[in-house]
């Protein structure tokens, strides 16, 4: 056991994109940060491994980046000095769609005109894609920033200018697939308008609408790489809490979270170091858990504790993840297939040209095989991946969930995981000839492979399915019956992907670090607002007499 007189001002369990974006910030204000991790690489999902003289990306394919006015990234990248850290590659297109029947045909959807695109291809949907890209920028720009990111006058007329509509939001509950539906009519323009579902969820009729629009939004802007990978984002956050002062363990194997006798204040952790086998003890003002709440509340804590917080989520879905095949190539395929884009969704005709409901739209319901897959050809951009300047990086990815996976022998495990693979690099063999023949190296990864690493239970990467607005629809940042025990990762506000978990780590370190600034905050603007009203009736009295 450690020396228990070693404490820390936070210890975080997980070094997944929102603890170490938390571990960060509360670094940043001079707090001393320990972050613990059980892989032998920090990231989570955004973490790179190598293969074949290549530096595979496990979950980076584009990060969304919109303007400052509609992407808080802006602020926190450069609130944490990530923006010197990391190089952003802007992504040439938004994507492009291709079709089964016709493997030569191919529609580029453009960053920045992409609404002036869309209506050269649907002029007869004009109006209808012209009230699409506004309520969609509208919705985006009412998340714009969090509160404590606000200036006072900012604060002060908040509820004028974003709450009310927030709120107003939040109780519409819109879908994606209602709000097409109302705005579209063309089946083919909505099913566009929708092709990158798989980066969100499985159901548009499900999915919430207000995560589409601030991704959307933002995609449409520019869709930007990472040089070096997710990797590098996540190194370069490591880097900034051990610049200043604070720790970053792999290999470290939380097993138990300490409470106090009481059993109502966290205290410390208990992990194992899995390359020594030494269990070590350490203590802690403050925990936050980078992982799926569900572990934290079955298997880190003592004995079994239903929070009212996992109360709360307990009906929540994971159903979302992704299978995907990882490809090594000897050969350039930009300089092959010259017309090839940086991402293109392959697209079966016969559901490209069909309805657009809840029956065809439900992805679950189509079997893997023939789903819907995008293949992202990195060669496309200076990726910073390549150990090897005769290799290549490309993956095919597509939808799938757990179960999909479940109750199999290991055997028949593996017969699928082959059939599949074989069964997509067939399809993409389809459009593009003689490709496999510069592939050196597939792997398939499912949702238990991303269990596997991540150990998120059904090796979900967005945390809960996105269905339900805001802070309904996601954990607590704080633990209700535990005091001093935080969460930190895309199972909370704001959500799921690479923004989702860096907005949530961002959020509980500044809520952590003032947990009075509403308090404060709304003092201070019931003082402004009472002699604003003074004042004002004042200058009316005079001007009355």
């Amino acid at each position: 056991m450690q020396n228990p007189s070693k404490k820390y001002d936070c210890i975080i369990i997980g070094s997944g994109l929102g603890g170490l974006t938390c571990g960060a910030t509360l670094a940043k204000e001079g707090k001393k940060v320990l972050v613990l991790e059980q892989h032998n690489l920090i990231g989570g999902c955004a973490t790179c491994f190598k293969r074949k003289g290549m530096l595979i990306d496990a979950g980076l394919h584009e990060l969304d980046w919109g303007n400052k006015d509609t992407d808080m990234k802006h602020l926190i990248f450069k609130r944490l000095g990530l923006d010197k850290k990391i190089k952003l590659i802007p992504l040439p297109t938004a994507w492009s769609i291709r079709e089964s029947k016709d493997k030569n045909k191919q529609i580029t959807i453009p960053h920045k005109t992409t609404k002036e695109a869309l209506i050269s291809l649907f002029p007869d949907e004009k109006d209808g894609i012209e009230k699409y890209f506004k309520k969609l920028k509208f919705q985006a720009r009412l998340n714009y920033k969090f509160p404590f990111d606000m200036g006072f006058l900012e604060f002060f007329f908040a509820p004028l200018h974003t709450l009310g509509f927030l709120t107003i939001s939040a109780i519409r509950k819109r879908k994606v697939g209602d709000m097409l539906d109302k705005l579209i009519k063309n089946p083919k323009l909505k099913k566009i308008l929708n092709i990158n579902m798989v980066y969100y969820h499985n159901n548009p009729y499900k999915f919430n609408w207000n995560y589409h629009a601030i991704g959307q939004t933002n995609y449409y802007n520019q869709g930007m790489y990472i040089k070096g990978g997710s990797q590098k984002l996540s190194d370069s956050l490591a880097e900034i809490i051990t610049e200043n002062n604070g720790e970053v363990k792999i290999n470290a194997d939380v097993s138990q979270i300490l409470l106090n006798e009481n059993k109502t204040k966290a205290i410390g952790v208990i992990y194992k170091d899995k390359k020594s086998g030494e269990t070590y003890t350490l203590y802690a003002d403050k925990i936050v858990a980078n992982c799926d709440p569900r572990i934290v509340y079955n298997q880190l804590l003592d004995k079994p504790i239903l929070d009212k917080d996992s109360k709360l989520t307990k009906n929540f879905t994971t159903d979302t993840s992704l299978l995907s095949v990882y490809m090594v190539f000897d050969t350039n395929l930009s300089e092959k297939f010259p017309d090839m884009d940086y991402s293109t969704f392959f697209v079966d005709s016969k559901w490209f040209n069909g309805q657009f409901n809840q029956q065809t739209e439900n992805l679950l319901n189509i079997p893997i095989e023939d789903r819907s897959f995008v293949f992202v050809n990195y060669s496309k951009i200076d990726h910073g991946l390549t150990q090897k300047d005769d290799r290549f990086f490309g993956v095919i990815t597509t939808l799938s969930s757990y179960d999909e996976w479940d109750h199999l022998t290991e055997e028949e495990y593996k017969k699928k995981k082959a059939d599949l693979k074989e069964s997509f690099e067939r399809k993409l063999e389809s459009y593009y000839p003689n490709i496999m023949s510069y592939c050196i190296h597939s792997e398939l990864a499912t949702p238990k492979t991303i269990e596997r690493y991540t150990r998120a239970i059904k090796g979900t990467i967005y945390g809960y399915d996105q269905d339900t607005e805001g802070f309904f629809g996601r954990g607590r940042f704080y633990s209700k019956n535990i005091k001093n025990l935080y969460f930190a990762s895309a199972f909370g506000f704001p959500g799921g992907g690479f923004t989702g978990a860096i907005l949530s780590g961002y959020r509980t370190a500044r809520k952590m670090l003032d947990p009075y600034f509403y308090a404060k905050r709304l003092s201070l603007c019931v003082l402004f607002g009472t002699a604003l009203g003074i004042g004002i009736t004042e200058i009316v009295k005079l001007i009355g007499n």
